[in-house]
């Protein structure tokens, strides 16, 4: 192989990996991923979403803390109910985060 050849050449780090494009160029430039423009509300949605989240993740933090408050002062008759809480809670949050997107999409 000469050095000619060896300048064409690129080493790819996984040859698996499908071709790149460039982005959807709009009027202001690229345009970034999925072409959500059309969605109304999408962002509101999405800060819902956020704040929700958020106030779950305050919610579950204060779960935790009682359960080892209770748990650390020998008081373990509640330690069950706060435990269900929790999952329910937690399924809560994946109900948030994932049923909004597949309505919005779709799928």
């Amino acid at each position: 192989m000469s050095s000619h050849d060896s300048v064409r050449h690129f080493h790819k780090a996984n040859p698996d990996d499908p071709p790149v494009q460039r982005p959807p160029v709009g009027p202001r430039g690229p345009i970034p991923g999925p072409n959500f423009l059309g969605l109304e509300g999408r962002i509101a949605i999405v800060q819902a979403q956020v704040f929700l989240l958020a106030m779950i993740v305050i919610a579950q933090l204060w779960l935790v803390t009682d359960a080892l408050y209770e748990l650390l002062s020998g008081r373990t008759a509640n330690l069950g109910w706060l435990a269900l809480a929790s999952g329910a809670i937690f399924a809560l949050a994946l109900l948030i985060t994932f049923w909004p997107r597949r309505r919005i999409e779709g799928s």
